[in-house]
C-alpha cells in the first residue's frame, strides 16, 4: 500500500507507528503507559495526599513551579509515562522509571495557560485518582479591594525605573510604581496586558488601608522602539512606557525593495546536487540610515539559503555580501528574499544525474537506506519515503510519512501529537535484529522529531530530518537519536 518495493516491511513500520500514536492518544488525552505496573493511591476517587504546587492564574502560562506530587503503589518496576487530559487550557505530564516496588510518589509537571478562574479536576488515565487545581482570576485578582489612582483613565502619580531598549530583555531594574487606594485588606495580584513583547505584574498583601504604592516588575523583551500603553486589569489606569531604539543595531533599506533587487550580483557556480562553498555568494545593494550591526538571512529554497552579518560604520549607499549554504536540489531559477528586503534570482545548473538516496546518522553511526529507495505520493496530502540498508532479507529499513491537508508542500513537519494532527510526520525504523520497531509520536514523550521538505517538484521530493524515535512498546529498548538525515527520491 505504501511503497511498491518491500511493501510489507515498510507498511508494518508505518502502520505500527500510526497505531501506536492512536493508542497513546486514546482516552481523550489521558495516558498511562510504560512497562511498570502501579496503582494511584485513592483511585478511582480523589488522590490521597496529592500536593499541588505553584500559582495558577487565568491567562498566565504555567512554569516549572506548577507541579503535582501524587502517591502511587508500585507492584512491578519499570518505566512509566503519565499524561492527563487538557482541561481549562492546561494538562500535567510525567515520565520516569520505578526501580523499586511499594509506596512511592511521582511528580507531574503542568503545561499550558489557564483559560478561566475556578476549580478543575484532573485524572491521569481512566483508572487514576482525581486531583483538583484551583485557578485564580486574571489581572487584578485577589481578596483586597482597592482602586488605582487615575482609573479608568491615565494613571496619576506613577513612576518608572530602568531603561527600555528594543531587543534587550527586561531585568529586575525595570519596574513601574503605581499609586493605589486600599479600602479592604487582603491579597492582590496585578498584571498588565502584554504589549510590544513586555508586561508588568505584582502580587502581595495589603496590611493597611488608605493610599499606598505598588511596584510592578517588568518582564519580556521589547520588540520595537516607540511609546506603548499598559493597563492593569480591565478597570485599571493606563501608563506609558517609552522604548528606545538599540543604538548598536543598524537601520537600512534594500535597493529595489520590495521588488527585485536592482544591484544584486551572484558569484560562484550553483550546481544541482553539489554543496555550496564560500565562493557561492550574492552581493546586494543597500542604503544605510543608521550605523550599527546587521544580520541578514533568507529562507531556505531548493535546499539553499543565504546569510551575512557585520556592521556599518557609515551611512549611505553600500553593499553587503551574503554567503550561500546548503546543496541545490534541482536545476532551475529560484528567487530569494531577506525579510523586508528585495528579491534576487539564483540559477542552478543541472549536475550529474541525480541518484535517489535516504540517509541519516543513528546514535552516532552513519546509515544509508539506498537499496530499493523510493517515494510514493499516496494521495495529495500524504507522501511516503523509505528504503533498505541492503538487499538481505533481514536488512534494516527506514520509513517516513508526511501528511498535510490539503496537500504536502515545502516546509517543516513536526511529529504527530494530540495537538498536531493536520500537518505532521511519522517515522519508523527496523534494525533487522529486534522484532520491535522504533517510532515517532509516542505520547507523552517530549523529544521532537521533524522533517523539512526543501524541494518538491512534479517528479522528486527532497529534504532533511532529525529527532528521537522510541521502541514500541516503550522501554523495551532505549530510544535512538537521529541526526543529519536527508533524502532525495523520485516518485
Amino acid at each position: 500500500m505504501i511503497l511498491k518495493l518491500r511493501p510489507s516491511l515498510l507498511v508494518m513500520v508505518l502502520s505500527i507507528l500510526f497505531y501506536s500514536c492512536q493508542k497513546e492518544y486514546s482516552l481523550e488525552g489521558n495516558v498511562v503507559g510504560g512497562t511498570a505496573v502501579f496503582t494511584f493511591t485513592g483511585a478511582p476517587g480523589t488522590c490521597t495526599n496529592a500536593v499541588v504546587g505553584g500559582t495558577y492564574q487565568a491567562g498566565t502560562a504555567l512554569g516549572a513551579a506548577n507541579v503535582v506530587t501524587i502517591a502511587v503503589n508500585v507492584t512491578t518496576v519499570g518505566t512509566y509515562t503519565i499524561t492527563t487530559a487538557t482541561t481549562n487550557g492546561i494538562s500535567f505530564t510525567g515520565a520516569g522509571t520505578f526501580t523499586a516496588t511499594g509506596p512511592q510518589t511521582i511528580i507531574l509537571t503542568g503545561g499550558g495557560t489557564p483559560v478561566s478562574a475556578g476549580s478543575f479536576s484532573f485524572t491521569p488515565g481512566t483508572n487514576g485518582c482525581a486531583f483538583p487545581v484551583t485557578v485564580a482570576s486574571g489581572a487584578g485578582s485577589g481578596t483586597a479591594v482597592y482602586t488605582l489612582n487615575g482609573a479608568p483613565g491615565n494613571c496619576t502619580g506613577f513612576t518608572t525605573t530602568g531603561a527600555y531598549t528594543a531587543g534587550t530583555a527586561l531585568g529586575a531594574g525595570n519596574s513601574v510604581s503605581l499609586s493605589v487606594n486600599v479600602t479592604t485588606l487582603g491579597t492582590y495580584i496585578i498584571t498588565t496586558n502584554t504589549v510590544n513583547g513586555i508586561s508588568f505584574s505584582a502580587n502581595g498583601t495589603f496590611t493597611a488601608t488608605g493610599a499606598q504604592v505598588v511596584q510592578l516588575t517588568g518582564s519580556g523583551t521589547p520588540l520595537a522602539a516607540g511609546t506603548f500603553n499598559y493597563t492593569p486589569a480591565s478597570n485599571g489606569c493606563a501608563f506609558p512606557i517609552t522604548v528606545t531604539a538599540n543604538s548598536s543595531t543598524s537601520v537600512f533599506t534594500y535597493t529595489g525593495a520590495p521588488g527585485t533587487c536592482t544591484t544584486a550580483t551572484p558569484a560562484g557556480v550553483f550546481t544541482a546536487g553539489t554543496p555550496l562553498t564560500a565562493a557561492n555568494t550574492v552581493t546586494v545593494g543597500i542604503n544605510v540610515t543608521t550605523i550599527g550591526t546587521y544580520a541578514i538571512s533568507t529562507a531556505a529554497l531548493n535546499g539553499v539559503s543565504f546569510a551575512g552579518s557585520g556592521s556599518f560604520a557609515a551611512t549611505g549607499p553600500q553593499t553587503v555580501v551574503l554567503t550561500g549554504t546548503g546543496t541545490p536540489a534541482i536545476a532551475g531559477t529560484f528567487n530569494y528574499t531577506p525579510t523586508g528586503g528585495c528579491s534576487f534570482p539564483i540559477t542552478t545548473v543541472p549536475g550529474a544525474v541525480v541518484t535517489d538516496f535516504l540517509q541519516c546518522t543513528i546514535d552516532g553511526v552513519p546509515k544509508t537506506f539506498n537499496v530499493n529507495v523510493m517515494g510514493v505520493q499516496v494521495t495529495a496530502d500524504t507522501f511516503d519515503i523509505g528504503g533498505d540498508e541492503s538487499a538481505a532479507g533481514n536488512t534494516p529499513i527506514f520509513g517516513i510519512e508526511l501528511v498535510k491537508s490539503p496537500a504536502v508542500t515545502i516546509g517543516t513537519y513536526n511529529r504527530y501529537t494530540l495537538t498536531n494532527t493536520s500537518t505532521f510526520c511519522l517515522a519508523g525504523y527496523l534494525d533487522g535484529v529486534s522484532a520491535n520497531p522504533w517510532l515517532t509520536g509516542l505520547s507523552p514523550l517530549s523529544q521532537t522529531f521533524s522533517v523539512t521538505v526543501t524541494s518538491l517538484t512534479a517528479t522528486r521530493i527532497a529534504g532533511t530530518f532529525s529527532g528521537t524515535i522510541y521502541s514500541d512498546p516503550i522501554g523495551s529498548t532505549g530510544p535512538k537519536v537521529i541526526t543529519a538525515g536527508s533524502f532525495s527520491v523520485a516518485y
